[in-house]
């Protein structure tokens, strides 16, 4: 049975509506499921948030290094832990960045959406051609019970190309994109990375030949959604994949537990993938 075969069969056997995109890095060969369908986002879209944030610095507009204040009015509920923490509290714009990714943190999103601009974050996707890509509105989950495309939406395809940009250090500097692969380096592992072959701490094999992750999630009630790419060695060289994949509807009962169907079929998915392309 081919890839694409495989990738299919897996696909349409999910208990909901799901879509795949995924390139192989070094030969560009690409398999895909609905990977021109638009789908929810949930927290997937804080990438773009992120690189617009990047352009600004480059820009001049401000540093990574200038601070930002913790607000009582900028309190959201959800992933994070500056929801616990006290108002007042100043970090620099890098640190909320950080949170933003590595652990999801919505109120740091919000705050960051505040300051790099809305409306400047789809000004930056329709610069580097990503119509596909939409943020609709800051972090409202009374909003988003409603109706789940309600803060971004994205196709597959879109957001494959999107984090295979900032891996290859294009869109912006490299040094840009380092910092950001820093902040996506293992989110959610758990994911893509579950059935892959890490090796444990202190393990002696070469740096080079390391497999890392480096990507983002997103998450709501029967909705997963994971961006990533798992690689080998330095970016120039282009030893891994990339891929993004993305469900919702699925109907079983949302116990929001690492084993949830749509976060399974995403981990089943990436190893498929890895055994194709780099095992």
């Amino acid at each position: 049975m081919s890839l694409a075969e495989q990738i299919r069969e897996m696909c349409a056997g999910f208990n909901g509506r799901i879509g795949l995109a995924a390139t192989n890095l070094q030969t560009n060969e690409t398999v895909g499921f609905l990977a021109d369908e638009i789908f929810p986002t949930a927290s997937v879209i804080k990438l773009p948030v992120l690189l617009t944030l990047m352009q600004q610095v480059e820009d001049g507009e401000y540093s990574l290094d200038d601070p930002l204040m913790l607000r009582r009015a900028d309190y959201v509920a959800g992933s994070g832990l500056l929801q616990h923490l006290s108002p007042g509290l100043t970090m620099p714009i890098r640190d909320w960045a950080f949170l933003m990714m590595s652990i999801s943190d919505n109120l740091a999103t919000n705050v960051l959406i505040d300051h790099v601009g809305l409306d400047e974050v789809n000004d930056w996707l329709d610069e580097h051609d990503y119509p596909d890509i939409r943020l609709h509105r800051k972090i409202n989950f009374n909003l988003l019970k409603t109706d789940q495309k309600l803060l971004g939406t994205s196709t597959p395809a879109a957001l494959t190309r999107m984090i295979t940009a900032v891996y290859q250090q294009t869109h912006v500097s490299s040094a840009a994109c380092t910092e950001m692969m820093r902040m996506m380096n293992k989110v959610s592992a758990d994911r893509v990375g579950r059935y892959l072959p890490f090796e444990p701490y202190g393990s002696d094999v070469p740096d080079s030949e390391i497999l890392r992750l480096a990507g983002k999630t997103g998450s709501l009630a029967g909705m997963r959604a994971q961006t990533a790419v798992i690689y080998r060695g330095m970016p120039n060289e282009n030893r891994g994949f990339a891929l993004t994949v993305m469900n919702e509807g699925n109907s079983e009962p949302e116990r929001w537990q690492p084993d949830a169907p749509g976060v399974l079929i995403i981990g089943r998915l990436a190893k498929t993938l890895y055994d194709a392309w780099m095992a």
